[in-house]
Parts: structure tokens; C-alpha cells; sequence
């Protein structure tokens, strides 16, 4: 105690103040951990942005499955009804399928281009 008291003591004396490295050492420690939690939160908004994004392509895809379904089923009671011929109604079935192959084969092309950018 005696040797902390006479350095600082001859400290003063030379008009120079003492430093405590512990003291840096917190402050850097709060520097960080503040940087953390702000890394931290963005990783949080943007994760949440991306999960938002997910559910809503799924629900908008979910809504174009429905109606495609419901106008299968137009035609099936059209094909029922013998106005359209079997043939007929198959041509136009793999007709729309590879219709939405096509589509489905856009959108992934488009969409892997386009999900950095947003």
C-alpha cells in the first residue's frame, strides 16, 4: 500500500497522470459487446424480413394452386357433361402442365438472379 501511495505521489510530481489498462480493457469490452448486440439485431430484422418473404411466396402459391384446382375441376365437369372428348381434355391437361413447368422453371431462374438484390 505504501509503495502505491509513493508512485503515485512521484507521479504527481511529475505532472504525468496513471493509467489503468483495466479500464481500457472494459471499455473495450462494452465497445464490443455493443457491437454484437447491434450485429445481433440486424441479423434478427433481416431474418425476420426473410421469414416474412418465405410465408407470403407460400401463400401466394398456395392461392394459384387453388384456383388451378378449381378450374381442373371446371373442366372435369365439362369432360363429365361429354362436351369435350377424352383426348381432347388430356391434350389440354399436359398442355397446362407443361405450361406451369415452364413457369415454374422461370421463376427459379428469376428468382435465384433476383434474391440477392432485394
Amino acid at each position: 500500500m505504501h509503495a502505491n501511495q509513493q508512485s503515485a505521489k512521484s507521479a504527481r510530481e511529475r505532472g504525468t497522470r496513471m493509467e489503468f489498462p483495466s479500464a481500457k480493457i472494459r471499455f473495450d469490452s462494452q465497445v464490443i459487446n455493443l457491437l454484437v448486440i447491434v450485429v445481433s439485431l440486424a441479423a434478427a430484422y433481416f431474418m425476420t424480413i426473410q421469414s416474412l418473404k418465405v410465408e407470403l411466396a407460400a401463400k401466394a402459391e398456395n392461392a394459384v394452386v387453388e384456383a388451378l384446382d378449381k378450374r381442373l375441376v371446371g373442366f372435369e365437369v365439362i369432360l363429365k357433361e361429354g362436351t369435350v372428348s377424352k383426348s381432347e381434355f388430356y391434350d389440354l391437361s399436359r398442355g397446362i402442365e407443361s405450361r406451369l413447368d415452364r413457369i415454374e422453371q422461370h421463376l427459379v431462374t428469376h428468382m435465384g438472379d433476383n434474391s440477392g438484390k432485394k
